[in-house]
């Protein structure tokens, strides 16, 4: 893939959407990890080539107790690098309170518990999209999409740039930016896409511990999980293209990765505005 048309078409798609809609900010919950960060980069872009619209990134990182101190500082850095106005607001306190008022009438989950913080994190960013004349950026790729490794209300926003692209694509239009667009070690940019690129994805609400591979498929890789995906969404259940799987991946792993699938197929009746792969993907 050429992850220069790639990202040129994500800038110049975003800015088309703003100026369409006549859109002013661009509002980014930074985690920290990966997906934040590229999305943080393009709608940066955005703002750097089109002065004349005034556009503006605002970036917030809303941490509770289960977010790391390497997610945290990630965060940080990315913040400083891309957003024109960033802050940090710690939501444990409010995370706290939620989760008391909704344990009067039913005992909460692991998973539970992070949709309820990834749900107050997206009433933060709405309420500054709503008071400054703007839109929540989307971060989920299609890996996580796929997976339903997103939570209803939670994770979903405006606009995703990125939504077109599997996860392990999502590494390497990173590695592309800090390689070819942002070379200098000591610019912001390079140290928090180089951070980014470099740390465990988790979910960072802490269903559970390990990372995201630990949930999904451990001991495989992104491009394990994405060729299974890949492949089942082109093919379905054709006998040759799952025995090619299994093979690979072993027959537990492959059904592992389905299992997620088939059963978040519910959460994917509805869809953000993502800037669509025919764009780019020649």
């Amino acid at each position: 893939m050429d992850y220069k048309k790639v990202y040129e078409t994500m800038v110049s798609q975003t800015a088309q959407y703003l100026t369409k809609h006549g859109l002013k900010t661009m509002v980014l919950g930074f985690s920290g990890g990966i997906d934040s960060t590229v999305t943080a980069a393009i709608c940066h872009e955005v703002v750097r080539r089109h002065p004349e619209q005034q556009f503006r990134l605002i970036g917030v990182s809303m941490p509770c107790s289960t977010n790391s101190a390497e997610e945290n500082d990630s965060a940080t850095l990315g913040l400083r690098a891309f957003c024109d106005e960033y802050w940090v607001e710690n939501l444990q306190a409010q995370y706290l309170l939620m989760k008391a008022t909704c344990e009067q009438r039913y005992a909460s989950t692991p998973i539970s518990q992070g949709n309820i913080k990834a749900r107050l994190r997206m009433i933060y960013l709405y309420n500054i999209a709503s008071v400054t004349g703007g839109l929540v950026m989307d971060t989920d790729n299609l890996t996580e999409h796929n997976l339903g490794f997103w939570t209803i209300h939670g994770d979903v926003a405006d606009y995703n740039p990125i939504g077109g692209l599997w996860k392990h694509e999502v590494y390497e239009l990173v590695k592309y930016l800090f390689t070819e667009c942002y070379t200098d070690e000591g610019d912001a940019r390079y140290q928090s896409l180089r951070a980014a690129y470099d740390i465990m994805p988790t979910d960072g609400n802490g269903v559970a511990a390990g990372g995201d591979m630990a949930q999904i498929a451990p001991g495989h890789t992104y491009e394990d999980v994405d060729d299974i995906l890949d492949t089942y969404l082109r093919h379905g259940d054709d006998e040759q293209q799952m025995r090619r799987l299994t093979d690979a991946y072993s027959a537990e792993t492959v059904e592992r990765v389905l299992k997620r699938h088939r059963g978040s197929e519910y959460k994917r009746k509805r869809m953000p505005i993502v800037i669509e792969r025919s764009l780019y993907d020649d």
